[in-house]
């Protein structure tokens, strides 16, 4: 049998973790915002808006970043190679669909390449979909003489939700 000295080093020596208490926490936070999404839908519009970079700031964006990609986000996008609206086509059918982040297509894409190798200006819009939300977002890759591109927003942020 332990003498009372024993009991009392060992329940010493065990201290709380709050790091792992930390972490439960932030795991359900995350578990929390993807199970209540379905059915609020002011955090499948922030949702939607981080995957369009249109969150109101920085911070909004970096706050949702551990919350995983939705697959379950119907994402496309379409390249043009003249202004919305500037060409009426026949048949509007080059919409292409992404996995997740639609707006990665202009930032890290692997096939950027090809639609921004020829140093012309280019228009992309991102339009993703969620349980009746739609988020359209267009942007104007617009070709710099000295290399590179500089990207703007063509839209109205409040545009579509």
């Amino acid at each position: 049998m332990a003498d009372s000295s024993e009991v009392s080093i060992i329940h010493e020596s065990t201290e709380r973790d709050f790091g792992f208490h930390a972490i439960i926490a932030f795991v359900l936070l995350i578990t929390t915002w993807l199970l209540l999404m379905p059915w609020f839908p002011g955090i499948a519009r922030q949702t939607l808006q981080r995957f369009h970079l249109r969150t109101p700031s920085f911070a909004v964006w970096a706050v949702q970043f551990p919350v995983p990609s939705m697959y379950n986000f119907a994402n496309q996008y379409k390249v043009e190679e003249f202004p919305p609206g500037f060409v009426m086509m026949v048949f509007d059918e080059n919409w292409r669909y992404a996995n997740h982040f639609p707006a990665r297509v202009i930032t890290f894409f692997a096939g950027r390449h090809d639609y921004l190798s020829t140093q012309t200006d280019r228009w992309f819009t991102l339009k993703s979909s969620y349980r009746g939300q739609t988020l359209e977002s267009r942007f104007h890759l617009e070709a710099q003489t000295e290399g590179g591109y500089r990207l703007i927003r063509i839209d109205d942020v409040e545009d579509s939700l």
